[in-house]
């Protein structure tokens, strides 16, 4: 439990609640239980995946080239006054360092395991 603080858990356990609250007010069949939480678990792992990617900093490339086509496109006199500007003229595509909060990793590993568990049972009924 060293790893998993308290957003951690919210995202794990989030899944399966919502499922089940979810599947309280629809057909109470335990294939529609497992249709809801296949979904749900895609869901929130979609979420959880984007996160990740805008925190590791993956886009920081595109958005450089994009700021930087930005700078050139524009006329002299405005570049003039934004050469210095650390946004609208980047000097490098990417961050020496990125912070990546502890929680979002071990989430996103058990929505996976979700994702894969509600595959495995789907196909063992």
């Amino acid at each position: 439990m060293k790893y998993l603080n308290n957003n951690a858990l919210i995202y794990i356990l989030f899944t399966p609640i919502a499922s089940l609250i979810i599947w309280l007010f629809s057909t109470h069949t335990f294939t529609q239980l497992l249709n809801i939480f296949f979904t749900v678990s895609i869901l929130v792992g979609i979420l959880l995946f984007t996160l990740l990617i805008v925190q590791e900093g993956i886009l920081d490339v595109t958005s450089y080239g994009f700021r930087k086509f930005r700078y050139q496109m524009m006329r002299k006199k405005n570049r003039s006054r934004l050469e210095d500007d650390e946004f609208f003229n980047p000097k490098e595509p990417k961050k020496a360092h990125h912070f990546v909060s502890p929680w979002i990793k071990p989430a996103l590993i058990m929505q996976l395991v979700y994702f894969l568990l509600a595959i495995i049972i789907a196909y063992l009924i």
